[in-house]
């Protein structure tokens, strides 16, 4: 159990206590009579003897015999291990029963305790014995009821740490598969630009030590801002153009000066664009690559359709099963994703909720508890 809720649960049973140890002092007070100091007295060590008793049943309960239960998984021990207690305790209440005090106004002012009943015309068992089983009965299942509850939310946010954890180390490795999948796309247009226009190439390499700065820092974060997507967006479609000729149309379509506080998850849009190509580029004929993204009011909706280069290849591969993945992990229900393959183009419409900074952290807030 961690600190925090130890000192809680021992907050809860030292606030309890102490109430029950006052409240016949405060009860005595406030029925203060001079002609009853004696008893007054008398009957408070009573009270206070008893609750000493039912206090070391309590400890006994709280410390030895409650964790063979909640922590040890021994439900046999804590089974005898209360018979036991309980027995103890029973055994102690009948030798030390209260004594019988006449009642009536000659015992008002009497400063000392009359005579005790002579054994023989006592039950063997009677309501007091009866009365202190069920209360040392009801103490130990509020005490266990209690000491289960702290370990339930204990285990409850252990398992959203774990939960939480599992969930980063997923979203990091479909993360690394991404990069290295992109890396080597990129790498392959650079090393084609370098026997064409060798000028070309050295800006190329320094566009894509940009983009490897947004790869590593920015695209580790939980949320990047839509302006810094499009603009990693627009970086890699100029070096992809670089490697084609003027039959390769890219139109790209963005809104201008989104607001800051609007933020998605990163690496969406990438492996969509990068199918594109891969499968939408003919060097034998005219090919059309068409991006889109557009804000309608709490929504963003990514459209990408590209013609059919009529290569055989498998659609998806590794970035686009990926991006689904953490698709469904980041957004969960919250997002669409249609992807349509009839005809001689291939479409893919992304429909996501526009976010902002403490919708990212409240759903992760929300995850953990």
């Amino acid at each position: 159990m961690s600190m925090k809720q130890t000192k809680q649960e021992t907050f809860i049973y030292t606030a309890v206590w102490i109430v029950l140890f006052m409240a016949p002092v405060i009860e005595l007070l406030v029925n203060y009579d001079t002609g009853h100091t004696v008893w007054i007295k008398r009957g408070l060590m009573d009270i206070w003897s008893s609750l000493l008793v039912f206090l070391v049943v309590f400890l006994v309960h709280n410390h030895i015999l409650a964790p063979m239960l909640v922590r040890e998984k021994k439900p046999y021990k804590y089974i005898i291990g209360c018979v036991v207690v309980i027995a103890l305790f029973q055994g102690y209440h009948c030798m030390h029963r209260p004594k019988d005090v006449p009642r009536g106004p000659a015992t008002r002012h009497m400063t000392m305790e009359p005579p005790p009943v002579p054994p023989l015309e006592r039950h063997p068992i009677d309501k007091h014995d009866m009365t202190m089983f069920v209360i040392v009965v009801m103490m130990i299942g509020a005490n266990l009821g209690v000491k289960l509850y702290f370990c339930s939310e204990e285990e409850k946010k252990h398992l959203a740490k774990l939960k939480e954890q599992s969930l980063k180390q997923e979203l990091d490795y479909l993360r690394y598969q991404i990069n290295p999948h992109f890396i080597m796309n990129t790498l392959n247009n650079i090393h084609a630009l370098v026997d064409i226009d060798p000028e070309q190439a050295k800006d190329s390499i320094v566009d894509m030590s940009r983009m490897m700065r947004y790869l590593l820092y920015d695209s580790d974060k939980h949320y990047v801002t839509l302006n810094n997507a499009v603009t990693f967006l627009k970086k890699y479609l100029n070096l992809m153009k670089l490697r084609y000729t003027d039959m390769v149309n890219v139109n790209l379509d963005v809104p201008d000066n989104n607001p800051e506080n609007v933020v998605l998850a990163p690496l969406v849009f990438i492996p969509f664009v990068e199918n594109a190509f891969k499968h939408g580029v003919a060097y034998d004929k005219a090919s059309t690559i068409n991006i889109d993204i557009e804000r309608k009011g709490e929504r963003l909706v990514f459209h990408c359709c590209n013609t059919k280069n009529n290569v055989k290849h498998e659609y998806g591969g590794v970035g686009l099963n990926n991006v689904t993945k953490r698709l469904e992990l980041i957004y969960g229900n919250d997002y669409t994703l249609d992807i349509d393959d009839e005809g001689d183009t291939y479409s893919v419409t992304l429909d996501l909720p526009a976010r902002t900074p403490d919708d990212f952290n409240t759903q992760k807030e929300t995850t953990n508890n």
